[in-house]
């Protein structure tokens, strides 16, 4: 007959070992999706500001001021308040329209260090393209 007393036989433990081996994984995978999270911040304003400086940059028919304008509001998007990304670096790169009707470009670029984890990634950018129309030329 077996003895169920035994030392070393006991399931007992069993389960606080696999709850704390669970519960280490759980830990990980969740600060793993955290720190994903300053990434997805950073494009989306990269991303709002590129379409900020388009916009402006289509609606001035003057390439200089267009240039600063567009300059000035894809910086503004990204010192906004809502955008709460200061983890990144961004550079704003504009190309303004090189008469009535031609294309011009603003190209927002992040980068995102993160302080909680030894984690760099590099830089990414986001890019649209503007054509001023004709008839707001005629301003």
């Amino acid at each position: 007959m077996k003895d169920i007393n035994r030392p070393g036989k006991s399931e007992n433990g069993q389960a606080l070992v696999e709850t704390a081996i669970m519960s280490v994984l759980a830990v990980l995978l969740l600060a793993g999706m955290l720190s994903l999270i300053p990434l997805g911040r950073a494009r989306t304003a990269a991303t709002s500001a590129a379409l900020a400086c388009a916009e402006f940059l289509s609606q001035n028919p003057d390439p200089v001021q267009a240039r600063q304008v567009a300059y000035n509001a894809a910086e503004a998007t990204l010192k906004s308040e809502w955008s709460g990304t200061g983890t990144a670096d961004y550079s704003i790169s504009v190309a303004p329209p090189g008469g009535i009707g031609q294309p011009g470009t603003c190209q927002v670029s992040w980068k995102v260090t993160m302080n909680f984890l030894p984690l760099s990634f590099g830089w990414s950018s986001e890019r649209f393209t503007s054509r001023s129309e004709k008839w707001k030329a005629k301003w």
